[in-house]
C-alpha cells in the first residue's frame, strides 16, 4: 500500500511541474508533447527491437 501511495504522489506532483511548465512556457511545451514524445516512443521501439532481434538472429544463425 506504501509503494502505491508513494506512486500517486510522485504522479500527482510530476503532472503539477508538467503543468506549470506548459503554462509558462507553451512553445517548449509543444514541441515536447508533439515532436519530443513520439521521436522518444519511437527510439525506445527501436532500441527494444534491435535488443530482442540480434541475439534471435545470432541464436538461429543469420548474422
Amino acid at each position: 500500500m506504501r509503494i502505491i501511495k508513494s506512486i500517486r504522489k510522485f504522479e500527482y506532483e510530476f503532472d503539477l511541474k508538467a503543468e506549470r511548465f506548459l503554462w509558462k512556457h507553451p512553445f517548449l511545451g509543444f514541441l515536447a508533447i508533439f515532436v519530443g514524445m513520439p521521436v522518444f516512443v519511437l527510439v525506445c521501439v527501436c532500441i527494444s527491437t534491435v535488443v530482442i532481434a540480434f541475439p534471435m538472429a545470432w541464436l538461429f544463425g543469420l548474422l
